[in-house]
């Protein structure tokens, strides 16, 4: 269920994560459709005001603060622009081996030239993965999927449908993963995590597994694929509401550190 602002502060104090102490939690947000507003054009992006506010305030009173984005890390670096917080672009994907990197470019060509045909599309190559963007088309996800999924057959490739985008990259790789890698490492008391499209479902379901206090937090839009939020501890309403809970959890790390 959908929950309004009003409604966020008693979700959060009823949350494992807010009966720890806030400089053992890690905090890991999505960018484009959770701090950001879905735009026609990505480049045209930007955080609200209030979500970088509350961000930067976290940066002081939490272990760690995140922000794992499919975008490249020198976007990242220009959207967020915050010190002391850890941006991980390109999913976290790690930069491929050669045969992944052939198999990219070989992919990269051959879609490209479909693409030619589709006015409004767009090809994106990033370091380990590569974004069809369509937004700007009248073609369904299904249509685009289907288009390229001849492309993926036998490449070693996986497609992964979003919100008017496809994310081709390695199979079984992606923000599940990177967090899975991630989180270990950090060995934090608690992980809040933030999402709003597919390539964030496998970070919500590596998160409802962890053996530690955990809230993830979906953030709704009517794009949003069935199930997406099945692993989620709330729902809100889109980037609106993700400041909204960030604004709580700020509040209480303050009133706790």
């Amino acid at each position: 269920m959908i929950q309004e602002a009003d409604q966020v502060i008693d979700a959060w104090k009823e949350s494992p994560v807010a009966r720890i102490q806030p400089a053992e939690v890690i905090l890991v947000t999505d960018f484009d459709g959770t701090l950001a507003e879905i735009v026609q054009d990505p480049a045209g992006a930007s955080a609200r005001p209030e979500s970088l506010a509350a961000l930067e305030e976290l940066v002081r009173l939490l272990a760690d603060v995140i922000v794992l984005s499919s975008r490249p890390l020198a976007q990242l670096e220009n959207l967020v622009p915050l010190s002391g917080i850890r941006l991980i672009g390109d999913s976290g994907l790690a930069i491929p081996r050669h045969a992944l990197r052939e198999a990219l470019d070989r992919f990269n060509a051959d879609a490209g030239k479909i693409l030619e045909r589709i006015p409004g599309s767009w090809l994106e190559v990033k370091p380990a993965s590569t974004a069809i963007h369509f937004r700007n088309t009248d073609m369904t996800g299904e249509q685009m999927k289907a288009l390229m999924q001849p492309l993926l057959d036998g490449a070693r490739l996986a497609g992964a449908l979003g919100r008017k985008v496809i994310e081709v990259h390695a199979p079984k790789a992606g923000k599940g993963s990177a967090l899975a890698a991630l989180i270990p490492n950090e060995d934090p008391g608690g992980v809040i995590c933030f999402g709003d499209d597919e390539n964030d479902r496998p970070m919500f379901e590596y998160v409802s597994t962890i053996d530690m206090p955990h809230w993830a937090v979906g953030v709704w839009s009517p794009e949003a694929p069935l199930g997406l939020f099945d692993h989620c501890d709330l729902v809100v309403p889109g980037p609106a509401g993700a400041t909204a809970v960030l604004q709580e959890i700020v509040e209480w790390a303050r009133a706790a550190s």
